[in-house]
């Protein structure tokens, strides 16, 4: 069974069994040793702390202003994050190389534009790849802190993120 990445968030508004939910996107940067080495130290310093906001489904007890705990299975996201990576990658790499092996005299143009048809497939496969995955991929709510300061733990089917 795999875990949970969890993230808090308020509900900002409910309709029926859907409620919009912001979410301060966390930085670990500050308490780490490298982070003035660190690229996504210096990109977290100058893009700041941005919200973000996702519809989730629940099971109808959500109010404005609670606070929730949702989250998404660390599978899912490690295994998005490897098509994100990957797949252009392979493509970038793989089809110069299949070109180098069918037509070894081209020239050099003509790899590049490979690598790059190559590149662009891969980001189709990625589209594709997310397009079957997304429910997988979707925050789910785990959690329920009413405004009035009660905790509640909840059960939650599907949800999708905007």
């Amino acid at each position: 069974m795999s875990e949970w990445i969890r993230e808090q968030g308020t509900v900002l508004a409910v309709a029926g069994h859907e409620a919009r939910v912001r979410i301060e996107r966390q930085s670990t940067c500050g308490s780490c040793s490298a982070r003035t080495g660190c690229g996504s130290g210096v990109l977290s310093e100058v893009l700041g702390r941005k919200a973000v906001e996702v519809t989730i489904g629940h099971p109808g007890n959500l109010q404005p202003g609670d606070t929730v705990t949702l989250g998404v299975r660390d599978q899912a996201l490690v295994s998005g994050a490897l098509a994100m990576y990957l797949l252009p990658l392979a493509g970038l790499v793989v089809a110069p190389a299949l070109l180098m092996w069918a037509a070894p005299g081209l020239g050099e143009g003509y790899h590049l534009l490979a690598g790059a048809l190559g590149f662009a497939a891969g980001l189709l496969g990625v589209r594709g790849w997310l397009r079957r995955r997304a429910p997988d991929l979707a925050p789910v709510l785990l959690e329920r802190h009413p405004a009035s300061g009660r905790h509640r733990a909840v059960a939650s089917g599907a949800v999708s993120r905007n």
